[in-house]
């Protein structure tokens, strides 16, 4: 029971999260702008794309991804290999020394491309990538698009048997690749040290073969050929077995760093096994390696060493690091670059496994400074120092695209849990709710509906409880309360309350004009697109107002404004305006009442016939209906609760 109620109140919290809002809102921009992996690179990479693929196919032509797809099929190698990545062929070096060694392609003459041999997961992103943009689109037709001669699922079959005939070890059943950390794409015994060469250390790492575990589970899920799933489904179910008997350590519950095929790089007296690989941890989950416990675990290890390490996020690259000069490339000393820099771009990885595997408090607290730092730079970078500063690349656009989906896993989730059909809203008594901390969830004592009670929120429809969802505040309410009584004095079978109440604002707020004006406005008009209409609309506002000393004649102006919402949309429903100006700040007169607010919230009852006055609360006492001298207790929600009762009765039946 404490898991549901603790779920509940991350829906809510998630779905009315204004930073997620921002976050996604500046993802999207920074996509729009270019695929390429940042304004540090002038390369389309292929590991980027295929974190940012979703979002650039909301942003730019469905031609423009086809076309960037296709394009590693087009530099795909003899052997069936993928590139890298691919640049404009006009910025590339083609004769340089010591660089890149360029690819070129007859059918694609328009650009260069290389290949960092040192990582094994440029095959397995690009068919991840396809995958996604199957799924997004729809357009299985693209499986069986000709690029050169061989159709999309024939090249990415390809791609497959390239890992399994020219990176696989007999020995342990498993891919391989150079030295590198966790995921990274540099060697240590090289200074540039992204190219295999007669140094090169090769080893088998979790990262490389937790890839090409996903890779094979969505390509068996895209193809429609029943021999290349066979093959395929048996390869990945030994794949995945050899990765729990050679890569897991079961003592110390973590993947082992590496195993060395020829000798490692690091000197002999080093337990490489106290370090803990974040980033490729995080696709093991994805790829359906670890168990829940285990994954709580990890969860757990990775918050511990955040802690440890005095990072920001679990994006942090691993813990402990590699000493000082163990990379000859001068980026990678302690806590820098992949050598323990916190990099979003895997840690909302992590987000995602826990957000698919039932972790939602967890995920969602761990992406909060993920998002916070985005907003805090004012853009999208490629890593983080442990204090959160900024380095590499800027408008990174897989941090932008990892994040989206981060946010969208946790919106399906909260938009989804629970969710009732919206026809149960048609039917019982409809009230919508709005005003200020006490027609919000600022009250004291938080309280779940015994009978039918249903929460309205942005079209959609929850079992309601406090906090409800679309008011500020993580207390109780007097709505809930108010449902049941309306339920148990037979006015009623069930309730759905639409609530959007803000805590500490003035009229004005509300009115015509005003910052919340238009979100009144979208409410009301959407709940008319959806053929609801509300039986009352009860209004609980004006202890802001005594403190700003609004005039009883401005009050009366600003809520006729706040009338005319309704009325000019069809909706003659009663509204109820309670008599409420009471506030501590002003006890030095009329007992902290104001007579011009009191006067206004009257006479607006008098004035018109669709208006009722609803109940006194300034009458409330002070001391024990009152939790903190402003909000009111559980006792004084029930007091609050009552009185709308008797009032509704009077005037809506």
């Amino acid at each position: 029971m404490k898991k549901r109620q603790s779920s509940e109140s991350y829906k809510k919290n998630i779905l009315e999260d204004p930073l997620m809002d921002q976050v996604h809102r500046m993802a999207y921009k920074t996509v729009s702008t270019g695929l390429n992996a940042g304004d540090g690179y002038g390369e389309v990479w292929i590991r980027d794309f295929n974190t940012f693929i979703q979002v650039a196919m909301d942003v730019m032509p469905d031609k423009n991804v086809q076309d960037c797809l296709n394009t590693f099929f087009h530099f795909q190698g003899a052997e069936g290999d993928i590139v890298d990545g691919y640049i404009d062929i006009r910025k590339a070096d083609l004769n340089n020394v010591g660089g890149y060694k360029y690819r070129l392609s007859k059918t694609c003459p328009q650009f260069a491309a290389h290949k960092n041999t040192v990582e094994t997961d440029h095959e397995t992103s690009l068919i991840q990538a396809v995958y996604q943009y199957i799924r997004k689109s729809g357009n299985t037709d693209y499986l069986k698009s000709v690029v050169a001669g061989k159709t999309v699922e024939e090249r990415m079959e390809w791609a497959l048997r390239y890992l399994m005939e020219h990176k696989y070890n007999q020995e342990y059943g498993l891919i391989t690749g150079a030295t590198i950390a966790d995921w990274g794409d540099v060697q240590p015994e090289h200074i540039w040290g992204v190219e295999i060469d007669e140094n090169t250390h090769y080893t088998i790492d979790i990262y490389d073969n937790a890839m090409l575990v996903l890779a094979i589970d969505n390509f068996l899920e895209m193809t429609t050929n029943e021999g290349y799933k066979s093959k395929w489904g048996k390869i990945k179910n030994e794949l995945a077995q050899n990765i729990r008997k050679h890569l897991w350590d079961k003592e110390k519950r973590k993947f082992i760093p590496h195993i060395y095929l020829n000798g490692s790089p690091f000197p002999q007296n080093f337990d490489e096994n106290q370090i803990y690989y974040h980033g490729g941890t995080a696709v093991a989950i994805l790829a359906g390696l670890l168990s829940k416990e285990e994954i709580e675990q990890a969860n757990s290890r990775m918050l511990e060493n955040v802690r440890k390490a005095g990072a920001q996020t679990i994006g942090l690259t691993m813990y402990p690091t590699y000493p000082a000069g163990f990379f000859k490339g001068v980026g990678m000393y302690p806590y820098g670059y992949q050598n323990g820099g916190d990099w979003t771009w895997f840690g909302a990885r992590m987000i995602w496994g826990l957000a698919e595997n039932g972790f939602i408090k967890e995920a969602y607290e761990e992406l909060r400074p993920m998002l916070a730092r985005v907003v805090k730079n004012k853009g999208f970078n490629e890593w983080y120092t442990q204090s959160g500063e900024p380095k590499g690349s800027g408008t990174f656009r897989g941090e932008a695209g990892v994040l989206v989906r981060a946010i969208e896993q946790l919106r399906s989730w909260a938009e989804n849990y629970q969710e009732v059909p919206l026809e149960e809203a048609r039917k019982g008594m409809v009230i919508f709710t709005f005003g200020q901390s006490n027609s919000a969830n600022h009250g004291w004592g938080n309280y779940t509906p015994k009978h039918k009670v249903y929460n309205y929120f942005e079209g959609k429809l929850y079992p309601s409880a406090d906090p409800l969802i679309g008011a500020t505040g993580n207390g109780g309410s007097v709505w809930n309360r108010l449902a049941d009584k309306l339920i148990e004095d037979g006015c009623t079978g069930q309730v759905t309350i639409i609530p959007i109440g803000v805590g500490g604002v003035e009229i004005s707020a509300w009115a015509k004009g005003g910052p919340l004006h238009n979100r009144l406005i979208e409410t009301v008009e959407q709940l008319k697109e959806q053929h609801i209409t509300p039986d009352c609309i009860l209004w609980h506002q004006g202890e802001s107002d005594n403190i700003s000393n609004t005039s009883e004649e401005n009050y009366i102006r600003m809520f006729e404004t706040i009338r005319e919402v309704f009325r000019s949309r069809g909706i003659n429903s009663p509204i109820g305006v309670a008599v409420a100006s009471y506030h501590p700040y002003c006890v030095n007169e009329n007992e902290g009442n104001d007579p011009a607010i009191r006067n206004a919230q009257k006479k607006l009852a008098k004035k018109y016939d669709d208006i009722f006055e609803g109940p006194d609360t300034d009458k409330l006492n002070k001391a024990f209906q009152r939790g903190d001298g402003v909000h009111f207790s559980e006792k004084g929600q029930e007091t609050h609760a009552a009185g709308w009762l008797k009032a509704i009765k009077k005037n809506c039946f």
